[in-house]
């Protein structure tokens, strides 16, 4: 058992997004994170897993397997710390299996637009052939219910096997699981490929450095990035004017899935 990071804080220091992923498949407890001994299994046609994952969620006391969705996480709700913030503050029980897992089909870049606290969050978007290493939570109805609400900018969306195929390490693949998309389409520059996931340092570089559209509303050198994050944060008006100008120079592409 290993206890669950608090301080995880993006509001105080937005450049740590999107924190530490889980270290492996493992079980969310108000306790702390228990990591698995033993494989879990997804199966293709029952989503089943093995008796370890659904065993731990029977004896916490909550629901098991059968009572929950698979959803993949691509930006902080792979980090168990703040999953626990959110669903705690949402007064919902934070017991939550995280799984490791490979999609194919599928890739993460980040969202054209700027967080509430001045970072620029992950999201998915498809991509033919690409292999991305991910987290897959298996979330009950009420836990669904209070991470859709703290995902205002993104819609959480069904994918099957047809589009993208996840393979749950240790064996397993499930018909379909969900992911967060964002509303606002995916950063990549006119013309090129979608920025893939990178720290807030890289990013807010390239985009400082490259982006007319940054570069015109913030103009700031790269190195101070941080800076530029803490501005961000306290500006809804500057946010906007950001997402508005990704949209119209280019800079917003599709995600693929449906948009």
């Amino acid at each position: 058992m290993s206890t669950v990071d608090g301080g995880v804080d993006f509001v105080a220091a937005p450049w740590l997004y999107p924190g530490p992923a889980a270290p492996g498949t493992g079980l969310l407890t108000r306790d702390g994170y228990y990591r698995a001994r033993a494989r879990a299994e997804v199966g293709a046609s029952t989503r089943r897993p093995a008796a370890t994952v659904d065993g731990a969620l029977r004896a916490a006391g909550v629901g098991g397997v059968r009572d929950r969705r698979l959803v993949v996480a691509v930006g902080s709700n792979a980090c168990p710390a703040v999953v626990a913030r959110k669903l705690t503050a949402g007064d919902v029980d934070p017991t939550v299996p995280f799984l490791r897992a490979t999609v194919t089909g599928m890739a993460v870049g980040h969202s054209a637009h700027v967080s509430v606290a001045g970072y620029v969050a992950a999201t998915a978007f498809r991509r033919p052939g690409a292999r991305t290493a991910v987290f897959a939570s298996l979330l009950d109805r009420d836990q669904l219910a209070c991470l859709d609400a703290t995902e205002p900018n993104y819609t959480r969306r069904t994918v099957t096997a047809d589009e993208c195929v996840l393979e749950i390490d240790g064996g397993g693949r499930p018909v379909s699981f969900d992911v967060y998309v964002s509303k606002w389409g995916t950063l990549a520059p006119p013309g090129g490929p979608p920025i893939p996931l990178q720290t807030q340092e890289v990013l807010f570089g390239t985009l400082l450095r490259d982006c007319a559209a940054v570069a015109a509303l913030v103009g700031r050198p790269p190195h101070e990035y941080r800076s530029v994050m803490t501005e961000l944060a306290g500006a809804a008006d500057l946010r906007a004017a950001l997402r508005r100008s990704f949209a119209t120079s280019g800079w917003a592409a599709r995600s693929g899935f449906g948009d």
